[in-house]
């Protein structure tokens, strides 16, 4: 396998996701490099194979010198994007910034990866909002079977799905309010309480993967540190076979089937290691004309880090 250059554009908690998993994989990794879209804090640096990553600049990168970017950044920083493909850097756009550009593909590794051939066409590949990603790993086999008339996912969303500022700011509200410390009155309140986000580009970016299967996204933000779970309900004219259901999820190397109810706080508890971080499911059960269902994942572990690098994996081969 051809030594490859990567470059990691993001906060630094994924960027350390990432190198621990680049780590992991087959890849025949030469040089790794972090680009500082988002500036690390002075003590703030990232290891791989027990050797300090360089850290550049956006200003003195040289984007020619990488073969793969993996870019988890804003849509304000989308000339990144753009600058890397153009020089012939092969861009992962980890949060689907670019995924609804015409010809660029939008991927979920393992449910669509025949999708990456028309890569060509901008040197992009976009994977698409983990709400999706985490959606279409779990329906993708009954999709592939069976008409569905209409999928509703509700998204309880926690702050690491924002950025690592706002996990702070849970920590520094909670501990507030506990010691009787009153907010600031026009300050977002994240600890105890919550409120609804706006699912933005959700549906487009599902529709680039299932074109024909209409779906709902509602996205509420909770007081959890790390870790999304959805609620899933899918219907259709035709009876849906939950037995068949569940036995190709546990088919899925990336897929859980659990007995018992997880929670994002038991799935951070439990999944003690990088070896483990899965798509947990469960609660399968049949409702009328359809099929309804729990899922639960570290959206930074296992939605962008580790489908990134399953991503990359499946475009080198």
């Amino acid at each position: 396998m051809t030594a490859l250059n990567i470059a990691i554009a993001a906060e630094f908690e994924l960027c350390e996701k990432l190198s621990e998993y680049l780590a992991q994989s087959d890849l025949n990794i030469n040089k790794l490099a972090i680009v500082e879209i988002i500036p690390f804090n002075e003590e703030q640096g990232v290891r791989f194979n027990n050797k300090a990553v360089a850290q550049l600049t956006t200003d003195e990168v040289d984007w020619s010198d990488f073969d793969y970017l993996l870019f988890a950044g804003h849509a304000q920083q989308a000339a990144h994007i753009a600058n890397a493909a153009e020089s012939g850097c092969v861009v992962i756009d980890m949060k689907g910034v670019t995924a609804n550009i015409a010809g660029v593909p939008v991927v979920v590794p393992t449910v669509n990866d025949e999708d990456i051939a028309s890569i060509q066409q901008r040197n992009i590949v976009a994977m698409p909002d983990p709400q999706v990603a985490q959606l279409a790993l779990s329906l993708s086999p009954l999709i592939e079977q069976i008409q569905l008339d209409q999928i509703v996912a509700t998204s309880m969303l926690p702050a690491s799905y924002t950025d690592s500022e706002t996990v702070s700011k849970l920590a520094g509200q909670t501990a507030r309010l506990l010691n009787g410390i009153p907010l600031d009155e026009n300050e977002q309140r994240l600890a105890f309480d919550v409120f609804p986000q706006s699912a933005v580009n959700l549906s487009q970016q599902w529709q680039k993967i299932f074109p024909a299967t209409p779906v709902v996204f509602h996205s509420i933000q909770v007081p959890v540190f790390y870790g999304m779970a959805q609620k899933v309900t899918a219907l259709s004219a035709y009876e849906l076979d939950v037995d068949a259901l569940r036995s190709q999820w546990q088919e899925n190397a990336l897929i859980q089937v659990e007995e018992n109810l997880i929670t994002p706080v038991l799935n951070g508890e439990q999944e003690s290691s990088e070896d483990n971080v899965k798509l947990h499911l469960s609660g399968l059960s049949a409702v009328e004309n359809g099929l309804e269902f729990w899922s639960v994942a570290d959206e930074q572990r296992f939605n962008l880090a580790c489908l990134a690098v399953k991503l990359l994996e499946s475009m080198v081969k």
